[in-house]
């Protein structure tokens, strides 16, 4: 089976009749009515939930039409999975300390949200009369980072910092990303952060390619790759990024890229979801499916070496991806990865998801108590 990565904000199984039978019934009356949270109390800041804390993003679909976003989020051991109704473009990043970051744009004004998930509030924490398409908090949880563009043009207006309380300048810290032929239009653009935290990733993707930018924001100094061979992101370190190949759907080889000198290597010729993960002597492995239906994971180092099979889940389940294919995400421990439905958090929330210690293979049920 053939996955197009063009899908993926509806998750990688949307291709599937069962995840199409589960977005349509949300605009049969299966669901509950939206949540509203009520006010966090203080000022905005992570939250303290424990590891564990989740969200996902489905479509709207009605007449077959996308009419808005489904955010549903949750937490080990909080009373109930609680859904939010979001404009038809909007987001959701994180978790990060236990809050989910919400965008929601109305058509005059995109508004951030940062939810507290354990606690069950929120705070406002932005409004920009630019569409901020996505964004990220810091590691530090001092500031927003937004990728913004123009209302009218849509034009790229670059990359934001806003200060989480509101005291200080809003800044640019990148500009628009030049246009290149080679690359086309720029369809997609997605924020994460280094392994360490140290760098924040930048990729904007054209209709197959994608590009990387990365910035330090301790120095600003700022580093790029421009590889039309690129695709997917699928992690980035001090020295090296990983990626999927340039490719319009799954399986896809993914590609390692030494940042000093920009070396290419393929570290896997072909393979379905990937991920970044720490092995048992913390360091940095990809893990990967074999092939684009998730039947057989492996993982491998960053250089291409030490390659090692590892369980397969007897139950179906899939690697659940990056959130940019997911469309879900998971605050985990270190050195862990989850399973889910087709490599999702599961929609009534993630009892059906496993999680896996990489270095040993332990499994346990998503919510147990990990060491």
């Amino acid at each position: 089976m053939v996955e197009s990565r063009w899908f993926r904000r509806a998750g990688p199984g949307i291709v599937a009749m069962g995840a199409i039978l589960v977005i349509a019934s949300t605009t049969a009356g299966a669901r509950p009515g939206s949540w509203s949270p009520p006010p966090c109390a203080g000022p905005p800041r992570a939250g303290e939930a424990p590891i564990g804390a989740w969200y996902r993003v489905d479509p709207t679909i009605v007449d077959g039409v996308r009419s808005g976003q489904r955010l549903t989020i949750g937490a080990p051991g909080t009373v109930a999975v609680r859904g939010l109704d979001l404009d038809p473009e909007s987001f959701a990043s994180g978790p990060f300390g236990g809050s989910v970051l919400v965008g929601t744009d109305d058509g005059a004004t995109s508004r951030m949200s940062l939810i507290d998930v354990a606690a069950g509030c929120a705070w406002s924490v932005g409004l920009s009369d630019a569409v901020v398409r996505r964004a990220t908090m810091t590691p530090d949880g001092a500031a927003l980072i937004e990728f913004r563009v123009d209302r009218t043009s849509r034009a790229d207006l670059g990359v934001w910092r806003r200060p989480l309380d509101g005291h200080g300048d809003v800044e640019r810290i990148l500009p628009p990303i030049e246009p290149d032929e080679r690359f086309g239009p720029t369809w997609l653009t997605e924020l994460s952060w280094s392994d360490d935290g140290s760098l924040l990733a930048v990729q904007s993707c054209g209709e197959v390619a994608c590009r990387m930018r990365w910035l330090d924001l301790a120095t600003r100094a700022v580093g790029s790759v421009s590889d039309p061979s690129l695709g997917d992101l699928v992690g980035l370190t001090r020295d090296r990024l990983v990626a999927r190949g340039a490719c319009r759907g799954l399986p896809c080889p993914v590609r390692s890229v030494v940042l000093e000198d920009h070396a290419v290597s393929t570290i896997v010729p072909s393979g379905g979801l990937a991920v970044l993960a720490r092995d048992g002597a913390g360091h940095q492995v990809v893990v990967f499916e074999r092939d684009a239906d998730g039947g057989i994971v492996a993982s491998i180092g960053l250089d291409g070496r030490a390659e090692r099979a590892m369980p397969a889940d007897p139950g179906g389940r899939r690697l659940v991806g990056n959130p940019d294919w997911a469309g879900s995400a998971a605050e985990l421990p270190a050195g862990w990865i989850a399973y889910g439905p087709q490599g999702r958090l599961p929609i009534g929330g993630p009892s059906g998801a496993l999680l896996r210690r990489v270095s040993d293979g332990r499994t346990v049920h998503f919510g147990e108590v990990l060491p």
